[in-house]
Order: C-alpha cells, then structure tokens, then sequence
C-alpha cells in the first residue's frame, strides 16, 4: 500500500468527519469509534483513498464518499451492524473480493435497508469475512433467487486488512 501522507487532524476536522459518518451510522456507532478527547490521524493512500486512525488504532476506510468500518475493528466489537450470512461455499469467493450473490445467503437480518453498510459473516463460526453494501432491502433480498445483493467493500484479503494488521 503507498502512503502519500499522514497527519494528525484538528478538532474541527474530526467534527466534519463525524458528521459524515453519522449520515450513514448510529450515534452508538459514532460514539464507540470516536471516543472523548480522540487524537486521530489521517492517512491518504493511492486512488485518493483515506484511512482514519484513531487513538492508534487504524478504524475507517474512506472509500470514495463512503466510510468503512476497518475489519480488525469489526473483529473485536460489531459495532452494532446489521449481518448477512454466507454459507460456506461462498466464502472463498467473498474473501476474494466478489459481491455477494443472493444463492451464497443463508440468513439475513430483516432491518437491512438499501445502501446499508452491512457485515459478511460465515454460517459455521459466525466470523467476519467482509464489509459490503446492500443493494436491496431485506425484504427484497428474501424474494430474490439469483445475482448480486451486496456489494463487497473491504475483505481480509486486500491491502487494507494487511496494512491495518502491521499498523502501529
């Protein structure tokens, strides 16, 4: 991964990222990665991609216009987002960076609504495999029998995942 540049960020501008996150999270969301007096870093990277760390603890990919909660993060705290589980069959495809297609799911959690931020877990350990986007509601993924519903975002498998794991 080429880092461009990394600095440390003002209050001010930690406030405008919270207000963009809350657009697309909860506040619960918002108050558990951020937490009081948060020293926070911003670290550009290639395609003019951001990642947040906070408190030393690499936690966002501003992917575009979206921000991503960071899989290591995920692995310890969920952070109160919605799942869709794959079954195994699916998880080497998932990893690997594919969408997720509607025959892959198992189960699906019923407040899932379109353009959610959601987390791919497997249907044997319940682990994280991915963050994606849902491209349907719930209810419309139920009715679906074949093509893409989820858009993956960030897998254990890109260099995401691999810069946050020797990040310090």
């Amino acid at each position: 991964m080429d880092i461009k540049q990394r600095h440390f960020i003002r209050s001010s501008e930690i406030k405008e990222i919270i207000s963009q996150i809350k657009k697309t999270y909860s506040q619960s969301f918002v108050d558990k990665i951020f937490p009081k007096k948060s020293k926070v870093e911003r670290i550009l990277i290639e395609h003019g991609d951001e990642l947040i760390a906070i408190n030393n603890k690499l936690s966002l990919w501003k992917k575009g216009k979206i921000y991503i909660p960071i899989l290591s993060l995920l692995l310890e705290d969920n952070l109160g987002l919605k799942t869709i589980v794959v079954d195994m069959g699916a998880i080497k495809f998932v990893t690997n960076g594919a969408d997720i297609m509607r025959p892959g799911i198992t189960k699906i959690e019923p407040s899932i609504k379109k353009g959610n931020i959601v987390r791919i877990a497997d249907e044997t350990h319940d682990r994280i495999l991915a963050v994606g986007q849902a491209t349907f509601d719930a209810r419309e993924i139920q009715k679906k029998t074949s093509g893409k519903v989820v858009k993956n975002l960030h897998t254990i498998k890109d260099p995401v995942w691999k810069f946050a794991k020797t990040f310090n």
